[in-house]
């Protein structure tokens, strides 16, 4: 029986560290060894409060 799993991604660019939600997203998919097949949905959303701006993404992919 398949499993669905979600993983959120968030980035704000505060921190030197902070990667982009394209870079999270792709590591993610190379760790996980997650195929194209197996992605179910991506949304992306994107909020600001007092003057940062936070996008956020979520994930949900496919198991075996």
């Amino acid at each position: 029986m398949k499993k669905v799993l979600t993983k959120h991604f968030q980035y704000t660019g505060l921190d030197d560290y902070d990667m982009s939600l394209d870079d999270q997203i792709n590591s993610f998919l190379l760790e996980e060894k997650v195929t194209p097949e197996q992605v179910v949905s991506l949304s992306y959303s994107a909020h600001s409060s007092q003057g940062i701006n936070t996008y956020s993404a979520l994930l949900m992919y496919a198991t075996e």
